[in-house]
């Protein structure tokens, strides 16, 4: 009898402290998914955040599309109208040159006729020269007019083009804040494929920015301000991994895994190629291409 009560007692001791296990492990298991729910919930946040900042870049980049159009166009009517006013001066001097030899060619045709001891003769001399005077000052003052317009047209568009300059710097600083806020707000994903849509865009504009950049003078106003913020973006890139490689100004070769166009330019050496513009920088994540360029190549072949 003893010994049924024993195994008896050990029985329900086994079977408590096995519940107790099971108890133990089903509330690890709980806890495991609820750290799992937040993880999406906070990934499916990044992720709208990351949409809504899309747009918005998208929407920036098209206005400043259209107010490089709409510059572009300006420019384009100024320069027509700097043709017109030195095509007008052109026709203006030839013009003077005729009149001049033609009054030349009279003055001498007269001289020949009149009697140089006569009073009427030296009046009508005297008078010729002050016709002949005051037309050349007439004509000087139309010149200087026309030359006058000309030297306003270049100052007109001069400053058109610093103003384009102006607002183009300012936009893209506009934009490169919006993508270091977004690139500072992203959180890390926890996830076996990183997500490389962001960083593929801001490399594509810094790209770009870099061009500009390379085409402005340096006392643009903000010009300062937008270079060293392009190379604070691309030291974070560096820091998380990223590498834009450097493709202007190189030699192009065969072997490039890259998109090429190419223009011909007789003023490089014979069978030489260089890298003048990129349309998409190559990108690479540690030490892997992401994406490949696509480049235009000059050549003389």
């Amino acid at each position: 009898m003893r010994k049924i009560i024993l195994l008896a007692t050990l029985l329900i001791t086994a079977i408590n402290i096995n519940a107790d296990n099971l108890k133990e492990q089903l509330q690890k298991q709980n806890a495991r998914l609820d750290a799992i729910e937040s993880d999406i919930n906070r990934l499916n946040n990044s992720i709208k955040q990351q949409h809504r900042t899309n747009l918005r870049l998208d929407a920036t980049d098209k206005e400043i599309r259209a107010i490089q159009d709409s510059m572009h166009d300006n420019l384009g009517t100024l320069n027509e109208r700097i043709i017109v006013i030195e095509r007008t001066q052109s026709e203006d001097r030839i013009s003077l040159k005729n009149d001049i030899k033609e009054t030349n060619t009279h003055i001498a045709t007269n001289l020949v006729k009149m009697d140089s001891r006569t009073m009427w003769g030296g009046i009508l001399l005297l008078c010729t020269i002050l016709g002949f005077s005051g037309y050349l000052y007439v004509k000087r003052r139309k010149d200087y007019t026309s030359m006058s317009e000309v030297r306003k047209a270049q100052d007109a568009l001069q400053a058109a083009q610093s103003k384009m300059q102006e607002d183009s710097v300012k936009l893209d600083n506009q934009m490169l804040a919006l993508m270091e806020r977004q690139m500072s707000a992203a959180p890390a994903m926890v996830s076996t494929e990183t997500d490389h849509s962001l960083a593929l865009k801001v490399a594509d504009e810094i790209v770009r920015i870099e061009l500009n950049l390379s085409r402005m003078d340096a006392s643009v106003k903000g010009y300062k301000q937008l270079a060293k913020a392009v190379e604070r973006i691309k030291n974070n890139f560096q820091a998380n991994g990223y590498e834009i490689i450097d493709m202007l100004g190189k030699p192009y070769n065969e072997g490039m895994k890259v998109v090429a166009n190419f223009v011909p330019d007789e003023t490089l050496k014979e069978g030489e190629q260089i890298i003048t513009g990129v349309t998409k920088p190559q990108i690479n994540y540690n030490g892997k291409m992401i994406q490949s360029a696509q480049i235009t190549v000059s050549q003389n072949i």
